[in-house]
């Protein structure tokens, strides 16, 4: 009878046990299913087995789950959040959804053993039943991020659940990180039975931001025509040129934030899904990282350009071929070597110097250092050459130059020339033909003029090359103003001799602009004498091998009218103040 009883039990259990297991498809493995360690705990609770039938009507009802009652208060977890909320978008948030799942399913199983040990307990017909002690089971999530307990209470007079219980439980699953000691304490403290208690959680991972680029010049440039006010379109401006300046930012880095393993509760790393990498900073020639890696800077003055994922500087902006429709005009912050030439309508621009191996047609070339055209430049009476420095030419025609420092030809033909100290026509040719010649110190030449008397060539020497056009200016404004005062005087007398009444406002205006056109006439002659005190101080001289008429000479204020011939002469004026043609 006692071997029938055994078995009756046992078939009571393994109904539960099935039942349960068709209830829940995804129990964790990592669970602590006591049901084969508890089977001779069962046997053992049987201690009378004459009382125990297996055609017990209370073992049908065992048999079957759904008639289980409930007399103990079942408190299945609530989804409520396992970890904080936090505002941090960073945080690597798991899915706790899964997570209530699979503590459900624990829950469910757990209660359902418990009841069977109730059942079990109340069932046994012994005189003095065996106690059963409080016992713990542990599931621990499949992601090792978080562990529940659950206590089945004691039965019969047996011992409550000890801390030292779920210590031992914890350290068989080798739990040993976030383990929540108030939890614990609390299920020992107060008895928390049959029910499932979050005792430990892992830490979350927290994602990285990769790093980022921000930069302040194209990497690809593309050709952008600029619109004019008027609505017509420059092709020769392509703003193709990226100019930079010294310390001038290139790129702005915005560096990564590296990401943060998190913990699962057995202390193995939890990986983050962003680790937070940095982008390869594209520092090339004449670049610098600043001391924080956040900006990449320009160590020089020039142009910025991309080429094998870097950026680079470069002092010179070097042309390979002509300045035409396919570079359109060039206005660069450094310097400037062209290959080729500069075609007819074009202008280049730099602060730095400009070397052209080719020739300049009819363009404009405009540099704050010095100018360098290897062939030279036939204006057609459009080009023009502005320097701050000195200019090199192998030949000058039908062209302006304004030069700061020396001009260097081989040959000068219709041109229109100023230089802040000497103008160097000594080289090949070295021939002076037409045009006008200002030179501050000195002008030298192998040739100056022509035997064609109706090409006349006009050389000026002046401290103050700028003093020569004030001069002319100021004298055609007194012609012009004296002319004027003539006519406002004759106007006056009319009207004072007449006393017409209606005319009296037109006189006082009169009046008026007599006064204005006196005070102008005093400030124009008081400049001129300025102008003239320093001509009459200008020294300088006039160098060449040969001179041909027609020549028109000026040293300061004193002028000279060249219509013989002369050879290896010196120019220059004498104490008395006059031009004088010697010898060498």
């Amino acid at each position: 009878m006692k071997e029938k009883t055994k078995k009756g039990f046992f078939s009571l259990f393994q109904n539960v046990k099935r039942s349960a297991e068709s209830s829940e498809e995804s129990v964790a493995t990592a669970v602590i299913l006591p049901e084969e360690a508890e089977k001779e705990d069962f046997e053992n609770t049987v201690s009378d087995p004459a009382e125990q039938n297996s055609s017990d009507p209370a073992e049908d009802s065992y048999s079957d789950p759904a008639s289980i009652p409930s007399e103990i208060e079942q408190n299945t977890p609530s989804p409520s959040f396992i970890w904080e909320l936090t505002d941090d978008p960073l945080i690597v948030r798991l899915d706790e959804e899964a997570l209530y799942s699979e503590c459900t399913q624990f829950s469910s199983k757990m209660r359902s053993l418990s009841n069977v040990f109730r059942r079990t307990s109340e069932a046994s017909q012994e005189q003095e039943p065996q106690p059963k002690a409080a016992k713990a089971h542990l599931h621990m999530s499949n992601n090792q991020m978080a562990a529940w307990i659950y206590v089945i209470p004691p039965f019969n007079g047996g011992e409550d659940i000890k801390m030292e219980d779920l210590k031992t439980i914890l350290n068989q699953e080798r739990i040993s990180t976030g383990i929540l000691e108030d939890a614990l304490k609390s299920i020992v403290e107060n008895q928390v039975y049959d029910q499932t208690v979050l005792v430990a959680k892992g830490v979350l991972a927290r994602n990285g931001i990769d790093g980022s680029i921000r930069d302040h010049f194209q990497r690809t440039l593309n050709i952008e025509f600029k619109e004019e006010e008027n609505g017509s379109v420059d092709y020769k401006k392509l703003n193709n040129i990226q100019s930079v300046k010294e310390g001038e930012v290139i790129s702005t880095i915005t560096l990564a934030v590296p990401g943060e393993n998190g913990m699962t509760i057995t202390g193995k790393p939890y990986p983050c899904t962003i680790k937070g990498t940095d982008v390869p900073i594209p520092g090339g020639r004449n670049t610098v990282l600043t001391e924080d890696r956040t900006l990449l800077i320009s160590q020089r003055t020039g142009h910025v350009t991309f080429a094998n994922g870097k950026f680079q500087v470069d002092p010179i902006l070097k042309i390979n071929g002509n300045i035409d429709n396919s570079t359109g005009n060039l206005d660069y912050d450094g310097d400037i070597l062209i290959t080729g030439d500069v075609r007819n309508g074009f202008s280049v621009k730099a602060t730095g110097n400009i070397d052209i191996r080719g020739s300049v047609e009819g363009a404009q070339i405009t540099a704050q250092g010095s100018i360098t055209i290897a062939s030279g430049m036939s204006g057609n009476g459009r080009g023009v050459l502005t320097s701050d420095s000195d200019v090199k030419c192998r030949y000058l025609e039908h062209c302006t130059v304004s030069a700061g420092g020396n001009v260097y030809a081989e040959s000068i033909i219709n041109s229109k020339i100023e230089s802040g100290q000497d103008i160097l026509v000594t080289s090949g040719m070295g021939v002076i033909i037409g045009g006008s010649l200002l030179a501050s110190n000195s002008i030298n030449a192998r040739i100056i003029g022509s035997k064609v008397r109706r090409l006349i060539t006009e050389l000026i020497i002046a401290n103050v090359p700028k003093n020569v056009e004030e001069s002319s200016r100021l004298s055609r404004e007194l012609e012009q103003l004296r002319h004027n005062m003539t006519e406002v005087r004759k106007n006056i007398i009319y009207l004072e001799t007449t006393q017409r009444p209606d005319k009296q406002q037109l006189l006082d205006s009169l009046k008026q602009a007599t006064t204005y056109l006196n005070l102008r006439e005093q400030e124009i002659t008081s400049r001129l004498d300025e102008i003239a005190a320093v001509d009459r101080e200008q020294s300088g001289l006039i160098q060449c091998q040969q001179l041909l008429p027609v020549v028109r000479i000026r040293i300061g204020s004193s002028s000279l009218l060249v219509q013989e011939e002369y050879s290896r002469s010196i120019i220059y004026k004498n104490n008395e103040g006059e031009i004088t043609i010697g010898s060498n």
